[in-house]
């Protein structure tokens, strides 16, 4: 059990970000849930908690208070509630988890921030992501102290915004084990996740997460073009919820050459990208730009040869094992995803090398570490 700066000190989770249909942030907040709530359950409370939506195996049936999520939206609840939801809890300190704070914050917090592609890449996000902008620089400079996924991130943050360096943790993220989600011991098998997306283990390429600009299928779809004539029998599966601006990228899958072996499953259960991760000839994800690349670290845990971009912290997550590619060029994407198929045993060992000895009760001390020290400055 981690040690606190004294018996009374309990910290609020901004679990508001986490949906029953969980990618990114959610994903993050999940495993971060779990793995707090092992360390420190009398500790920890939960607050912007949506309905229908358990956060782990080891929250489910606690005694941590968990504050239900109340507004139209994230950010609606963000200015309105969230600060006086953590102050019902009797929390010392909150820990927002989206690059985000109430503005008129009476309570101090931590804030993690996943990437800064809204300030980088502005193209790829809806006006409504674009106009909370202001809160989030506002939160940056007032948060006690900064967490973020990747070295890459940090220096985004010290450089282009003029963070101290001091305020700022990199702690890495853990994959996903399956053991994080309540009742999923009761779901659906490898081999039932194949069969009902018409797919054979061995035989498909595949990518997780949410359809939008930013993750460039369409430059992964123009080198599956290229690599289906000399793998017939090999398919490409996208796994995942459609995002913003989503129906370019459907019409350029009905429009492709190759368009009858292309599955889009859509969102799936939480242990289904997992059973697909451990079935698939190899994981492509290669998007433009990435605070981290949660999807990379959790298909080298399950085994699969992986091939992601050499931008942005997607080498950083990555580690040396996996094939890096330009994901500005299909032409070269085809050509690590050949590479990956050539060398799948090797890549397989080094992914799961990479992968070993992390898990989310461990990103759960280190944040508990960032944790102490903020609630341990003075105010």
């Amino acid at each position: 059990m981690v040690e606190l700066l004294r018996p009374s000190w309990r910290l609020a989770l901004d679990a508001g970000s986490l949906h029953r249909q969980p990618a990114g942030v959610g994903v993050y907040v999940r495993g971060l849930a779990h793995g707090l709530s092992t360390l420190m359950p009398e500790r920890l409370a939960l607050i912007g908690v949506r309905a229908g939506v358990e956060l782990s195996a080891a929250t489910t049936g606690s005694a941590i208070p968990a504050i239900p999520f109340q507004a139209p939206n994230y950010h609606a609840w963000l200015q309105t509630r969230s600060d006086r939801d953590a102050r019902r809890t009797s929390a010392d300190i909150v820990h927002y988890t989206n690059a985000a704070a109430p503005l008129a914050a009476r309570l101090p917090f931590v804030l993690t921030v996943h990437d800064l592609s809204v300030l980088r890449l502005p193209r790829f996000h809806p006006m409504a992501r674009l106009a909370t902008t202001p809160v989030m620089l506002s939160a940056v400079a007032r948060a006690r102290a900064i967490i973020v996924p990747s070295r890459w991130t940090r220096r985004e943050l010290v450089r282009g915004l003029r963070v101290s360096a001091g305020r700022v943790t990199v702690i890495e993220h853990a994959p996903y084990d399956g053991t994080q989600e309540a009742g999923a011991e009761d779901g659906v098998t490898g081999h039932e996740t194949l069969e009902r997306n018409g797919l054979k283990a061995g035989e498909f390429l595949l990518y997780v997460g949410t359809l939008e600009p930013r993750k460039n299928i369409h430059g992964l779809l123009a080198a599956f073009e290229q690599l289906a004539p000399e793998q017939p029998s090999m398919r490409l599966a996208l796994v995942g919820a459609a995002g913003w601006h989503s129906e370019p990228i459907m019409r350029r899958i009905a429009s492709s050459p190759v368009a009858d072996r292309v599955v889009v499953t859509g969102h799936l259960e939480p242990a289904e990208p997992l059973h697909l991760m451990r079935s698939c000839a190899a994981f492509a994800y290669v998007s433009v730009y990435e605070g981290y690349g949660m999807p990379i670290v959790e298909a080298m845990a399950a085994g699969a040869p992986v091939v992601t971009s050499r931008t942005t912290a997607m080498p950083e997550a990555a580690g040396g094992a996996a094939v890096l590619v330009d994901p500005f060029d299909p032409a070269d994407i085809f050509r690590g995803l050949r590479d990956a198929l050539r060398r799948a045993d090797e890549l397989r060992v080094a992914g799961r090398a990479r992968s070993a000895g992390r898990s989310w009760t461990t990103v759960a001390a280190e944040h508990i570490e960032v944790y102490r020290w903020a609630a341990g400055t003075k105010r």
